[in-house]
């Protein structure tokens, strides 16, 4: 019932002899090259701001008495929640990112141009609350409805943002730049520095403050791509191979080394066994009791363990993670002989699965299963989705098994890390439902901020 699907994981049915050949982004870049078009203001203000568009963004007050400007946030991912300011070196990065999206529904009024939408968390907008044109009306953030007039902005030339439609900026309560200070709206007035924002390049998230999820990566997404999926929560990053991603990682986010299986031995010797870098952490191979993954007996594993990982353990003081199987019968029975072929010393110190299922119910037997037959190890959860490989996909709703997955696999004492699927332009036959991230612009879905946020 819970058997992995017959597809060749990622890079590795053919070598993988070099990095993925991605360049990282220009760091120095200015965001301000998209132009929004701009509506007059009721006291006639009227020009163009240089605005980002569909990249992820802080949104900064520039009010007067600011010694250093807080950032624009939202409270929780969930409808309703309150849009306050707060100092950006202490919020998380997926509370204070958004995103100005590009081609927004437009409002047919007679003052109103192309609107937009301002996003956070891939689907909650900006929002007035309840629709309320009135001086004083706080924001909130609601899940995105297209056409929606309450959800409809303009980026302005002055460096306010104002409602679409209707003569009120987004406004800073009592001009006070303490945590916490609610968002408003209020009546345009040119220059009122209550009024008055800044878009910036995200500040680094805060990486690994406790988290336990992790990135599986495919080489086919840009790398450069990773900062936007980089959160508190999020810990370690693999792809599936012995090459690091071409980008440079922020401070935090960990880098965990794959020997795939049988034709890469030359990789992982030049690049883990005798390079340089001690990633600290390093995986074994690939669905191993799976056709299409390293599909190896439990012998076969144990001598490529013996000859690949334990000299890291040995040599470098690493920390090994088990070969990896899939969900189907086989699995836990592959790993159990594999472990009787070695010694006390030469024995993983994490146990790796994969599941894939139709349901959260499924996966919490099967992991607790999992978990009861290696019992003193903890497990990492290397691949998982909701995704049944039978043509109907998943019994549970997407969001339902991401919300509920997240919290219960980050509850569990004996599971030290997930790493949901997928990261990755080309699924593999995992249903579209489970994308974690736009392969083309790089944001995170709302699925993949069930898991970051």
């Amino acid at each position: 019932m819970h058997k992995s699907p017959p597809r060749c994981s990622w890079s590795l049915c053919a070598s993988y002899p070099q990095p993925y050949p991605l360049s990282p982004p220009n760091q120095v870049q200015s965001l301000m090259k998209f132009v929004l078009t701009v509506v007059p203001l009721a006291l006639g203000v009227s020009a163009a701001l240089q605005a980002p568009v569909n990249s992820p963004i802080n949104i900064q007050t520039l009010a007067a008495n600011s010694n250093i400007a807080p950032c624009l946030q939202a409270a929780g991912n969930y409808d309703g929640a309150a849009v306050t300011v707060v100092n950006c070196a202490t919020s998380t990065y997926a509370q204070r990112t958004w995103v100005v999206v590009n081609g927004g529904a437009e409002e047919n009024t007679s003052n109103a141009g192309p609107a937009t939408q301002i996003r956070i968390y891939g689907n909650k907008c900006l929002d007035v609350k309840d629709g309320i044109d009135q001086d004083g009306t706080k924001l909130q953030i609601w899940t995105c409805y297209d056409g929606s007039i309450n959800q409809l902005w303009q980026v302005n030339g002055a460096g306010d943002i104002s409602w679409s439609g209707h003569s009120k900026c987004m406004d800073l309560t009592d001009g006070s730049t303490s945590d916490g200070t609610l968002i408003q709206i209020w009546t345009c007035y040119s220059g009122n520095t209550n009024q008055l924002w800044n878009a910036i390049s995200p500040r680094p998230a805060s990486v690994c403050s406790g988290g336990k999820v992790g990135l599986a990566w495919a080489p086919d997404l840009s790398s450069s791509f990773i900062p936007n999926a980089a959160t508190d929560k999020t810990c370690h990053i693999y792809d599936w191979s012995s090459w690091p991603p071409s980008t440079t990682l922020p401070q935090g986010l960990k880098f965990v080394p794959m020997f795939w299986g049988p034709g890469h031995e030359a990789d992982w010797t030049s690049n883990v066994i005798q390079g340089a870098t001690n990633y600290g952490i390093a995986m074994g191979m690939q669905e191993v009791n799976q056709a299409g993954g390293a599909n190896m007996t439990p012998a076969q594993g144990a001598q490529s363990w013996k000859d690949m990982l334990v000299p890291l353990r040995t040599n470098k003081n690493y920390q090994l993670v088990s070969p990896s199987v899939t969900s189907a019968s086989s699995g836990i029975p592959w790993l159990q002989s594999f472990m009787s072929l070695l010694t006390d010393s030469e024995k993983p110190d994490f146990m790796a699965v994969h599941w894939y299922g139709k349901a959260l119910l499924d996966m919490q037997n099967y992991l607790t299963t999992f978990h009861n037959a290696f019992p003193g190890k903890t497990v990492w959860v290397t691949e998982f989705a909701c995704e049944g490989f039978d043509g109907t996909g998943c019994t549970d709703d997407i969001s339902y098994f991401a919300n509920g997955a997240d919290d219960w696999l980050s509850s569990q004492s004996w599971i030290g890390a997930y790493f949901p699927f997928g990261f990755a332009s080309d699924l593999h036959g995992v249903g579209e439902g489970n994308r974690l991230m736009n392969a083309s612009s790089g944001l995170v879905t709302p699925v993949g901020w069930a898991y970051l946020s």
